[in-house]
């Protein structure tokens, strides 16, 4: 079975039946357990395929088979989904078990949901409330009788919650479940009551909201309530406060461990801290994932004294091995064996755990572990330095037996084989644990013949630290040799002549390809990997590159062209294979497929949807593409998923970051309700602001999109117009996710009647935005219920047969008539058009912006006439009280002799008509430029007759011009006089083609006539309508008088389709409880809409895309409880500054001179706009001690300007306000946490301030990391500082040169160049940047050939002038050739070295010591530059 869910969703497609039969596929699938493990793309695989085999009724027609395969509901479409609802054959309780026991996305939850009595909803509503839609819960607390106390409903709620490793409830969702528990918002006023009644639940309020609650209630009972791991350190820090008021620090039982997150430095540095540590450090150590770097460093201070002892390092090592990244490697070597120790004291239980959590040690002490375990005895196969690979890999040998008193809990495991090895009595030195730290040298030593397991192993270590991990540009590079060595011993072996690369790469296998993976494989390049010899191979080779996640593709040495070359190599292969394109060309060109051009497009929709759902995980989907191929991709999702109007909201999800390729307009159309009923798991799963390490040219981490628009900028890198358009497309789809999160708030902040500061500002916007007419009827409410109340009526199977045929009649005239109506206002003539037609043109007209606004008006008034029309009707039809909808009898008199369908000539209209016709919005509502419910009712019933699956176009017959004129009772025609005629009939217009409009009027049905009407419809007008909406046979043309041969069947199949085909009842439920709002009708803009923090929040990283503008529009109390929110978003540092503005004018607090500078509990919520502020208004920030967290905050920013005077003026200010001086120096605290701030210190301060034992504490953690310009004078100070902790460099390894980072700038020519060649790839990025000419100089092309790509990428033109020599260009080509801007850098700089080569050939004959290429004969090197010249120079 597991092998089964396993298989690519092309295989499992391509099983034809007799193999899905002969395997028992359909008995192996009922393994629950199993079908857990699966992943979403591969359940989605799986349920078409049994359904497409076996039929839904195996999967839910019967309880039988809800048992066997319900499960299998976890990859169904919404459409099945739905119709579980009403089906009298399942027990609802079978569902709530399927929900209870199966993983599924939450908006299949919410449609099984639906499904479920009152009684089994409330069974499940603990389980399922995080994965309800808002309106659920609101739902379920209106309808729902709770067999639980508040209390109890309270406590399960928040074991179910807050009980997880990590918080995943939707904020939405989170809130409308907190408001439940508030009585009130006044929190200065709050008694111990309202503290303990919201409980944990308190992690709805922001600090500044927790600052004003009474701080008497804070007690050490009270804090064992209300804390909880979801809580951010400015809210711990505010909580924190408030127990300091009444409470003395004391280390006992009763400070809650919690909130020792909490504690500042001076605190954790005290000499009475709240904590003892051989008690206390665990719940220290788990505390310490919230620290700021301050904080952080003063635990790594205090667990020094005891850091090598086997408890205090197991505990490290199993929950935080980060406290190790201040330790150098050398210590770190001379320590291993108490490393070993430790994981050994932890025990076989915990081996799994610190195996992985090991990988989050800095790379520089993994690389020290293999290098000191590579010394130990043993470890060598002798003779020479080659890996014992028994050893590097943890085997099982006959001298390291496991223990058969241990059972390996995970047999299955990748680390299954070390585990065993780990239980032996002959302990191991772990070394496959480090393996993620290999260096070059590390991977050069292993046994050719062992190179693809190490390889393998070496891969899950790197794959499994995160979604978006990658290798570094060093190691992936050299692993790309040693397979190259691996494939010349294979040859060796097969006697097999090999004289290219291409035909190297033919001797791959099946197996090496996998193991090898598209990482490695893209270091060779587009052109060779798509001239692999063996087709066969190149097949597979390129289809491992097609499944590389796209990341990847961002920070390796391929361009965008090698990706084309590659993509529609691979294309080719596949159509010879396949004859054309099909589900298993797009399974196997994966994610190339954007990267080929448009015969994709040949794809069959229902292919291109499965490849997006059950082929693409998340991480595919976050593309990097130039404008051509986002329109392709664009192309391919419009084909598969149709107009955006019609996509549910499992379709947003399903596409999810791939919706950066459309456009504007196309997001603009989105339903608002299938994107607010998406938008949580859009902005969970979205990867465009995460960070990427190691992208070129880049000292410190990007942002996904930036990273993105720097590789689609080739050599011109973010500065092109590929990458602005890239930035701008981010920006498009983040305010897309964040507009979808504004209306799920705006449906909370509907229902919640207890006044609230966060939602004052929407209550006062939605009282002037609804739309509530004139006559003060909310006609869409009304309209809501009336479909709700047939909707339900129907699937209950309550409709009578007249009252299905009077229902379908209402439902297709009406929007005949819309559509008809809407035709002649636009002053066009009809000319034949069928109703599709007609409904096309208005649609085209609509997307063009066509309509004058005296149109658009009259379009609105048709929309309102719609719903107002239905109601007439469908009141009667279903029997409806003025009770039954809410309304007085006044009211529903109203509304039944409102006339509809009047229409008058666009220059008749008038302001006065206007507010007479009572339109949907009132004349202060925003937005109202075309974007209203006509939008929606116009777009939506365009989709009803023209969509491929809906009646009106695939079975209802097409009338003649002269039918379509004459037929009065299926048209709503314009007349020639305003004379009122039956609803549902017209007379044929008399005018020419130039002539306005004329008005069509429609009486309102009487009381005491509409039943008669209604049921009395002349046979012709009933058969039509049954033949125009059921489902009949396309090709018969059915006359209007001729009646179906089943009229029953025909009636009910008829309504049942236009009730799936109607979008306004598609999410009865779910619309429910939306405002009655121009927000629901049409998407707003960014600028029509204001945000609350709330909105903010729920948006996550996606709000990175909020302008200032954004924020000016919120109030100054949002903005104030957003502090925290929006000081901790990862903004791109172009727009840092404008943020900070907006947020400075919005908060009194920030400007009221009183209450500055800035001090840190500001600075701990401010964060990632600390740089902005240094940057801006650096005398703000208040420079004191007792500051140190927050300025921690401040120093982190590697991208803070060395040579910007305001923020190298902080260091000085904070040297003045804390007396520092050379008696008084730095601690190591203070000198950590001020980080790249100490670039603004002078030569006498680096010199006086930071003693060595404060340098060897920050060396690797802090100093390594900065990105400075210093004197030669500090140069050579911090040098000396740095060779007399690390001895000679002519004795470094790689982890002790990568452990130094910027400071290795600092060394001398003659250090550098005593620098062993394997130790280069540990010279960074941050060095290189400030090596001099000199310094670089230096260094040999032997040396300069081993620097990381990454690193390389940094080198620059004034770094290589006036000259340098061929060899060492011909070193840095070797190390840089995958950067296009240091390859181009370097074509532009060698016809000026062109001379200089001549001279340096004459004057300097001998090679160069290092020897390899250098040391060919001075006779054939003159030669060899004499024809350079000449071809140069064209001689």
């Amino acid at each position: 079975m597991s092998t089964l869910l396993h298989l690519p969703s092309d295989v499992v497609m391509g099983i034809n039946n007799a193999t899905f039969d002969n395997l028992n596929i359909a008995d192996k699938l009922e393994d629950t357990s199993m079908w857990g493990l699966a992943s979403p793309q591969s359940k989605v695989a799986w349920f078409t395929k049994f359904e497409g085999r076996k039929g839904w009724r195996e999967v839910a027609g019967t309880p039988h088979h809800m048992v066997r395969h319900g499960h299998l509901l976890s990859g169904a479409p919404l459409d099945k989904l739905r119709e579980l609802k009403g089906n009298k054959e399942i027990e609802t309780s079978l569902l709530a078990q399927v929900l209870d026991n199966t993983e599924m996305n939450p908006l299949r939850v919410q449609e099984l949901w639906e499904a479920l009595a009152d009684v089994d909803r409330e069974k499940s509503f603990i389980s399922q409330a995080s994965n309800l839609d808002v309106s659920q819960i609101l739902s379920h607390y209106d309808t729902l009788n709770l067999v639980h106390t508040p209390h109890q409903h309270h406590v399960m709620l928040e074991n179910a919650w807050f009980a997880q490793d990590k918080f995943n409830v939707p904020w939405v969702n989170f809130l409308a479940i907190s408001f439940s528990y508030m009585n009130n918002e006044e929190f200065v006023s709050w008694s111990y009551k309202e503290l303990q009644d919201l409980g944990k639940f308190l992690a709805i309020l922001s600090p500044a909201e927790i600052d004003l609650i009474p701080a008497d209630d804070f007690n050490t009972t009270m804090l064992s309530t209300i804390l909880s791991s979801t809580l951010s350190l400015p809210q711990l820090n505010s909580i924190y406060l408030k127990y300091l008021e009444n409470h003395y620090l004391v280390a006992d039982a009763t400070f809650n461990p919690l909130l020792l997150s909490a504690l500042p430095s001076v605190t954790i540095l005290s000499a009475n801290p709240p904590f003892i540590w051989s008690q206390d450090k665990t719940n220290l150590l788990v505390a310490s994932a919230k620290f700021s770097p301050g904080q952080m460093h003063s635990l790594h201070e205090i667990s020094k004294s005891g850091h090598w002892a086997p408890g205090n390092l197991s505990a490290i090592l199993s929950t935080h091995p980060q406290c190790m990244s201040d330790v150098n490697p050398r210590e770190f070597r001379a320590k291993l064996d108490y490393v070993v120790s430790a994981v050994y004291t932890a025990g076989p239980d915990k081996f799994h755990i610190i195996a992985t959590k090991v990988q989050k040690l800095p790379r520089h002490l993994l690389m020290a572990w293999l290098e000191e375990a590579h010394t130990r005895p043993g470890s060598k196969r002798l003779p020479g330095e080659w890996w014992n690979s028994d050893v590097l890999l943890d085997r099982v040998t006959s001298t390291s037996i496991p223990d058969s008193g241990t059972i390996n809990p995970f047999p299955s495991h990748p680390l299954a084989a070390q585990f065993d090895r780990f239980t032996s009595a002959n302990r191991s030195m772990l070394p496959s644990l480090a393996l993620a730290g290999m260096s070059c040298h590390c991977i050069n030593l292993v046994e050719t013949p062992d190179t693809m397991e190490v390889l393998a192993l070496y891969r899950y270590h790197t794959e499994s630290q995160g979604k978006v991990a990658a290798m570094p540009s060093s190691a992936r590079r050299c692993w790309a040799k040693k397979v190259r060595q691996f494939l010349h011993l294979k040859a060796l072996l097969f006697n097999v002549t090999v004289n290219s690369e291409s035909e190297l790469l033919s001797l791959l296998t099946t197996s090496d390809i996998k193991t090898v993976g598209g990482e490695i494989f893209l270091t060779w390049g587009g052109p060779a990997l798509a001239s692999i010899t063996h087709p066969e191979v190149m097949h597979e080779v390129l289809m491992i590159v097609g499944y590389t996640f796209p990341h990847l593709y961002l920070r390796n040495g391929v361009t965008y062209n090698c990706m084309k070359v590659m993509a529609n190599a691979l294309l080719d292969t596949l159509i010879r294979e396949e004859g054309g394109i099909n589900f298993r060309v797009l399974t196997h060109v994966h994610n190339l497929v954007p990267y080929t051009d448009t015969r994709v497009l040949e794809a069959g929709p229902a292919d291109i949807r499965l490849y997006v759902s059950s082929v693409l995980s998340p991480t595919c989907k976050a593309v990097c593409l130039k404008k051509k191929e986002r329109e392709l991709v664009r192309q391919m999702i419009l084909q598969s998923y149709g107009p955006p109007s019609t996509w549910l909201p499992l379709d947003l999800v399903e596409l999810g970051d791939l919706l950066v390729v459309m456009a504007r307009s196309d997001l603009a159309a989105v339903n608002p309700t299938s994107l607010r009923m998406a938008s949580a798991q859009l902005a969970s799963s979205t990867l465009f602001a995460s960070s990427l390490t190691e992208i070129r040219s880049q000292s410190s981490s990007l942002l996904y999109h930036e990273a993105c628009g720097a590789w689609l900028g080739g050599k011109d890198g973010r500065q092109s117009d590929e990458a602005v358009a890239m930035f701008k497309q981010w920006k498009m789809l983040a305010n897309f996710i964040v507009v979808g999160n504004f209306l799920q708030v705006e449906v909370l902040l509907k229902k919640i009647d207890v006044p609230k500061p966060r939602s004052g500002v929407h209550e006062f916007r939605r009282k002037r935005q609804a739309s509530t007419l004139a006559d003060g009827i909310d006609y869409k409410s009304i309209y809501t219920i009336v479909m709700n109340d047939m909707k339900a009526k129907f699937d209950a199977k309550e409709l009578s047969d007249t009252q299905k045929m009077e229902a379908t009649r209402v439902i297709t005239e009406t929007q005949k008539m819309l559509g008809d109506s809407s035709f002649a206002v636009l002053g066009l003539e009809r000319e034949g058009k069928t109703q599709s037609e007609v409904l096309a043109v208005l649609a085209e007209y609509k997307e063009a912006g066509n309509m004058s606004e005296a149109q658009n008006v009259q379009v609105q008034m048709l929309a309102v006439d719609t719903q107002v029309r239905m109601i007439q009707e469908l009141v009667q039809v279903l029997n409806l009280s003025a009770d039954d909808l809410d309304l007085t009898e006044d009211e529903l008199g109203t509304i039944l002799a409102r006339h509809t369908f009047v229409l008058r000539s666009p220059g008749a209209v008038s302001t006065t008509t206007l507010t007479n016709r009572t339109l949907p919005f009132d004349e202060t509502s925003e937005g109202t430029d075309g974007e209203s419910v006509a939008d929606e009712l116009l777009i939506n019933d365009s989709e009803t007759t023209s969509n491929p699956e809906s009646i009106e176009s695939k079975n209802a017959p097409e009338a003649s011009p002269s039918e379509d004129a004459n037929d009065v009772s299926n048209n709503a025609e314009v007349t020639t006089d305003a004379t009122p005629v039956a609803p549902g009939t017209s007379a044929s217009p008399s005018r020419g083609t130039d002539a306005p409009p004329s008005p069509v009027t429609t009486d309102p049905p009487s009381p005491d006539t509409v039943s008669s009407a209604s049921t009395s419809s002349t046979a012709s007008t009933t058969s039509s309508t049954v033949a125009n909406a059921a489902s009949s046979s396309s090709s018969t043309s059915t006359s209007s008088t001729s009646a179906p041969l089943n009229p029953l069947i025909e009636e009910e199949n008829a309504l049942s389709e236009l009730l799936k085909n109607t979008k306004l009842t598609d999410y009865i439920v779910f619309s429910a409880y939306e405002p009655s709002s121009d927000y629901f009708t049409t998407l707003p803009s960014m600028d029509s809409i204001t945000l609350s923090c709330d909105v903010i929040i729920a948006a996550g990283l996606s709000s990175s895309s909020i302008s200032s503008s954004d924020i000016a529009r919120m109030s100054s109390k949002e903005v104030l409880n957003c502090l925290s929110t929006l000081g901790h978003l990862p903004w791109p540092p172009s727009v840092t500054k404008s943020i900070w503005k907006a947020v400075k004018e919005k908060v009194d607090s920030l400007q009221d001179s009183t209450m500055l500078p800035i001090k840190r509990d500001e600075m701990l919520q401010l964060g990632t706009l600390l740089p902005a502020i240094a940057a801006y208004d650096s005398e703000l920030l208040d420079m004191g001690r007792k500051n140190i967290d927050g300025i921690s905050l401040l120093g982190r920013f590697r991208t803070l300007s060395s040579d910007d005077p305001a923020i190298l003026n902080l260091v000085q200010l904070f040297i003045t306000l804390n007396n520092v001086s050379p008696s008084n120096p730095f601690t190591s605290t203070e000198a950590a946490s001020l980080g790249q701030l100490l670039c603004g210190l002078r030569e006498d301060q680096w010199r006086d301030l930071i003693t060595p034992s404060v340098f060897s504490s920050i060396l690797t953690e802090h100093l390594a990391l900065l990105d400075c310009s210093v004197s030669a004078t500090t140069s050579v100070h911090l040098s000396t500082m740095l060779t007399t902790l690390y001895g000679s460099t002519a004795n470094w390894t790689s982890s002790d040169l990568l452990s130094t980072g910027w400071m290795a700038s600092t060394l001398s020519p003659d250090q550098l160049s005593q620098l062993t060649h394997h130790a280069m790839e540990g010279l960074t990025g941050q060095a290189v940047k400030h090596l001099s000419r000199q310094q670089l100089g230096s260094l040999s092309h032997h040396q300069l050939s081993n620097l990381s790509p990454h690193a390389a990428s940094f080198i620059s033109r004034e770094q290589l002038l006036p000259y340098t020599n061929m060899h060492r260009r011909r070193g840095i080509r070797a190390a840089g050739g995958e950067d296009e801007k240091l390859v181009d850098v370097m074509e532009d700089i060698e016809s000026e070295m062109q001379m200089g080569d001549m001279k340096d050939m004459m004057t300097s004959p001998e090679p160069e010591p290092t020897g390899g290429v250098g040391a060919i004969y001075p006779t054939c090197r003159v030669l060899v530059c004499l024809l350079v010249t000449m071809v140069t120079f064209g001689l």
